[in-house]
């Protein structure tokens, strides 16, 4: 057994470790319901659903409009207190950096459809992008293409560090999840909140935006837009649309069309209008002809970084 699956064995087994230790802590000083784990007792599943619900689109929210709006195609500046809130919220329920978020994410724009694609359902399934998607994204982060361009995304000290200690803040929010509800509901909800990326992102954008739905423009890939499913897209901050994105993708708005909405665009506007962002990029003027605006450097964020 080499060194490194020595290191892997010892952090996985100082993780079971260290939660047993803190299942026995809580419930020692706090109960076995926590702080309010009492108010689950009744509605449960009702309450757990509402909670999982709120929590997804709060995610994928700060996940559209910061790795992926503003950090990725940077169609929106943030503000940095608006920026770093949502990241640091993106790292302790999510475990995920922009570092690798974005590189990821441009390899995809880049090669969207093709045998390179990290997820496309054209090339490996749909039911293996929805259900085994993450896996993919995981690999695709160590991809020596991928590590190429997020060596030249620029990055603070703080965003290296997210970078560096991807679960540090999941362990330090299923801690504190398991002080408010109690050791069991606190793992259940943590549960909960890391599995929200991998169905609502990989799966639910990346699975079926490119497998089901109507095409407003050639994108020279699979990508469609699916917002009528307006529960889902309303989940998914608007990113259903993903057709209109794959054809402008600096376009801080995914809606183009009269029919179309973009929840993710009315809280950009919104934020505008507080001063906590600045729109850098351009909606386009629906025609389902026009080639996409400034297409030499449209095509992914990698353009300006490599």
């Amino acid at each position: 057994m080499n060194k490194s699956s020595l290191k892997d064995i010892g952090f996985y087994l100082s993780i079971v470790l260290a939660g047993i230790g803190t299942w026995i802590g809580i419930t020692h000083f706090f109960g076995v319901n926590g702080l309010f784990g009492e108010w689950l007792h009744e509605r449960t599943l009702l309450k757990l659903s509402v909670f999982w619900i709120s929590m997804a689109h709060l995610t994928i929210t700060c996940m559209s409009i910061a790795f992926h709006r503003a950090h990725t195609h940077q169609a929106v500046k943030l503000h940095p207190v608006v920026d770093y809130s949502m990241q640091t919220f993106l790292w302790f329920v999510t475990s995920m950096s922009k570092l690798d978020w974005v590189s990821v994410h441009v390899y995809h724009h880049t090669h969207s459809d093709t045998p390179k694609d990290p997820h496309s359902p054209a090339q490996k399934g749909l039911a293996h992008v929805f259900f085994l998607g993450a896996f993919d994204y995981s690999r695709a982060k160590t991809d020596p293409e991928v590590l190429k361009i997020r060596s030249r995304i620029p990055a603070n000290a703080y965003e290296r560090f997210i970078a560096r200690h991807l679960f540090m803040a999941p362990l330090a929010m299923a801690a504190i999840l398991m002080v408010l509800f109690g050791p069991a509901f606190g793992l259940l909800l943590s549960g909960l909140l890391f599995l929200v990326s991998p169905i609502f992102a990989v799966g639910g954008v990346n699975a079926l935006a490119h497998a089901f739905g109507y095409q407003n423009y050639d994108a020279r890939d699979e990508s469609r837009n699916l917002g009528f499913l307006f529960p889902l897209n309303w989940v998914i901050c608007g990113e259903l649309d993903h057709n209109n994105h794959h054809k402008f993708p600096r376009s801080p708005s995914f809606r183009h069309r009269w029919f179309e909405f973009d929840i993710g665009w009315v809280y950009i506007t919104l934020m505008r209008w507080m001063g906590l962002c600045r729109v850098t990029g351009k909606v386009p003027v629906y025609n389902r002809e026009a080639p996409p605006l400034n297409s030499q450097s449209e095509v992914a964020f990698v353009t300006r970084v490599s």
